[in-house]
């Protein structure tokens, strides 16, 4: 027989405990970047419009969106760790791949318009622009971004939080498109500083469609992820491993048969277990259940605020 886990109340505390640290680290790694969104976004916008590049405005206005979007990740990491009430019966962890979701279109929208806005730029003829100021504006904000992003996918591996990770990549992303900006606005100020050339009239629309495409394949992968999530596609990563654990467990309990269904939400798995128990298996009393319940749960591994675990036994196959 197995002997009952010790601390009982001590692993209660902390199953409430936790999620409320995390919850806070979590808050305060995204307000960092919030404010370092607000000042990309006024500096961005303003700048934009002070040496006339679309691309530079376009880059303030994704990140003034941003900001919206960084807010949304905010009010959702003090939402999902609520405990479940009478109106969400199975908690708020649907909130993340929801927001997610809605981060992801609203981007996915926003580099479309940006590349409709490039290629007419192109088929316009182009413009000039003033690439000695463009080119402070890529340096100072690569520097901004590069930080910001090491910072940040630091704190999600710690943390293990998506919202967080989305938030990097983001970031990561950022760095990439400033470096090649300040890269390309930099070769135009050293060979050709008047806009002589036809090329420099098109080089800033041609770097506002370069920049939506290569920025909407991030938020598609997002996008698709977060909807796997929202239609209940099964983590075939833990599938197997609650198969393998159930299959352990039944050789030394001698159970006839298991039915497992599993779904992942954001950061948090909803797994479901319906045994069917043997002839020779003999209940001593209710309290061995639930030590069952708890070896399902240490061999998950993952913290009991992750899991919405339900394991129920039965001698009927109709109810597997």
């Amino acid at each position: 027989m197995i002997k009952r886990p010790q601390n009982k109340y001590k692993k209660i505390r902390n199953n409430i405990e936790q999620p409320l640290m995390q919850s806070q680290k979590e808050q305060f790694v995204l307000k960092i970047s919030l404010c370092c969104a607000i000042v990309l976004a006024i500096f961005g916008i303003a700048y934009g419009i002070y040496i006339g590049s679309k691309a530079i405005i376009f880059d303030g206005l994704v990140a003034f969106l941003s900001i919206i979007l960084i807010l949304l990740s905010v009010i959702t990491s003090k939402f999902i760790y609520k405990e479940d009430d009478d109106t969400f019966q199975y908690g708020y962890m649907r909130f993340e791949p929801m927001v997610n979701l809605f981060k992801s279109l609203i981007l996915l929208l926003l580099c479309i318009y940006a590349l409709i806005n490039g290629i007419q730029g192109i088929l316009s003829g182009g413009y000039e622009v003033e690439f000695d100021k463009a080119m402070f504006y890529s340096f100072f904000s690569m520097l901004l971004s590069i930080g910001i992003w090491l910072f940040t996918s630091y704190k999600a591996k710690i943390l293990q939080s998506p919202l967080i990770s989305v938030d990097s990549l983001e970031w990561l992303i950022d760095s990439v498109l400033y470096l090649g900006g300040f890269l390309a606005f930099g070769a135009i100020w050293l060979f050709d500083k008047d806009n002589q050339t036809i090329w420099a009239k098109y080089l800033d629309p041609t770097l506002l469609v370069v920049l939506s495409i290569f920025l909407g394949i991030m938020p598609l992968k997002v996008f698709i992820k977060n909807l796997a999530d929202l239609v209940m596609v099964a983590p075939k990563d833990m599938d197997d491993k609650i198969d393998e654990l159930l299959q352990n467990i039944s050789k030394e309990y001698n159970f006839s048969d298991y039915d497992t269904h599993v779904a992942k939400s954001g950061r948090f798995f909803m797994i479901e277990v319906n045994i069917l128990m043997g002839e020779s298996f003999k209940l001593q009393n209710i309290d061995e259940l639930d030590l069952i319940r708890d070896q399902i749960e240490r061999g998950l591994e993952i913290p009991s605020y992750k899991i919405w675990l339900s394991v129920s036994f039965t001698k009927n196959p109709k109810w597997l």
